[in-house]
């Protein structure tokens, strides 16, 4: 091995040129493609708070109509329909509910400075469904929740900006100019969590749903519905029951119908919802595009330097060496110059993803410039693990045709320079 290396850094210094290109197409390819995968590892996977991903499904805010000539159309899901279509359901182990989070102005009654900040109303629930950390206090319990106290859970930067200090539990501040109580601070939620985050949580129960359930037949409402699946339940089996639920819930109305035709695993719910696109396909598609396309035309510039050493590569035959094991030698010896075009192309990716977070990771509902990427998200063992496999892959794209050809020429003719 230690000759392969220093083979390896030998043919660098001999060729600093085609070093200097191959090196930085490689770089260059590896940032495109591990910026992808990073969305997508970002996106899907199971990370706290949300590290039930694979497990949650998510609901749209469905729509009720009037039965009788479907007018009278109404976005958003109420408690009835919700309880029907949700409730104790096959295969699931547990149903919250949300609404979407709103900026809302807050500040101290003592203090004429207003902070405007996301909160979300959440069921009593939901804490269960996420890794809050909590630093202080606890979640709002079910009699407050039943009782519609106002109470909040707040994050750690808002309890900093509002009150100077974190030791904030059972102290009271003004949320849309109701007086509020706060009874936990939890650790700042990254806003690359769609669902998670948010800056205060406060009871969903502060609602009025009554409100929007006056004229859809006690239907309509504002909820959103996450449910958090049993392991070995197929999302299908789900949709089935809840498509069954409500076809009987539409038999007993009288004037209204309810129609959820939104029901997406986590997923479907962060890339093309709403579309019937597999986002695993679109991205795999895409990845083999990034690296078969510049693998082809690096593939080239290997082939013109493997003619400057047909030479060398013909004495090895002739000395006994089989096509495989001087094919293996070249891979090897070219991986270390991959290799570290790979390094460098990781090391790009985390600066384009950082740079780019705003853009790639904004959900349209929260403060852009609230998106974080800290080291624990860009810098974890399995992300170094793909970037070999990936310089593996895009070496043997690159390396094996050229390498091939060469081996296969006839010895004779090659040591004449025929």
């Amino acid at each position: 091995m230690k000759q392969l290396l220093l083979q390896a850094f030998n043919l660098i210094r001999q060729n600093p040129f085609y070093a200097t290109i191959s090196i930085i197409g490689t770089a260059v390819t590896i940032a495109f493609v591990m910026v992808v995968v990073m969305i997508y590892d970002f996106r899907t996977m199971d990370m706290a708070p949300e590290s039930d991903r694979s497990d949650m499904m998510y609901t749209g805010s469905g729509m009720t109509y009037r039965k009788q000539d479907h007018t009278n159309q109404n976005s958003g899901m109420g408690r009835k329909a919700f309880e029907a279509l949700f409730s104790e359901l096959p295969g699931v182990k547990e149903v919250t509910w949300y609404r979407g989070v709103s900026k809302t102005p807050c500040n101290l009654s003592a203090s004429n400075e207003i902070f405007n900040y996301f909160v979300r109303p959440v069921a009593d629930n939901w804490f269960k469904f996420f890794d809050y950390e909590f630093i202080a206090g606890r979640p709002f319990t079910q009699e407050e929740y039943d009782a519609r106290r106002c109470v909040s859970v707040v994050t750690e930067r808002m309890a900093l900006q509002l009150f100077g200090t974190t030791d904030v539990v059972g102290k009271e501040y003004q949320s849309n100019f109701f007086p509020t109580k706060v009874v936990g601070v939890v650790k700042d939620v990254n806003a690359i969590f769609q669902t998670a985050y948010a800056d205060a949580f406060v009871p969903f129960s502060l609602e009025n749903e009554d409100y929007y359930a006056t004229w859809t037949g006690g239907l309509g409402g504002i909820r959103l519905g996450l449910l958090k699946l049993l392991p070995d339940t197929r999302p299908a089996e789900v949709r089935t029951e809840v498509q069954h639920r409500q076809d009987r819930l539409n038999s007993s109305t009288a004037e209204y119908a309810f129609e959820m035709n939104e029901l997406y695993t986590h997923t479907e719910y962060t890339f093309f919802r709403g579309k019937d696109i597999s986002a695993p396909l679109v991205y795999s598609m895409l990845l083999m595009v990034l690296l078969i396309v510049p693998a082809i035309n690096i593939s080239g510039m290997t082939n013109a330097r493997m003619q400057e050493r047909v030479t060398e590569i013909a004495v090895r035959k002739a000395y006994g060496a089989s096509r495989i094991s001087i094919m293996v030698r070249l891979f090897l010896e070219n991986l270390f110059t991959v290799f570290l075009g790979g390094i460098l192309g990781y090391l790009f990716s985390c600066v384009l993803v950082w740079l780019g977070r705003v853009w790639l990771f904004g959900s349209g509902e929260v403060e852009l410039s609230d998106i974080s990427l800290d080291g624990g998200l860009l810098l974890h063992p399995a992300l170094f693990v793909l970037v070999f496999g990936v310089c593996v892959v895009f070496n043997l794209l690159s390396v094996l045709i050229p390498v091939w050809m060469v081996t296969h020429r006839n010895i004779a003719t090659t040591i004449k320079g025929e």
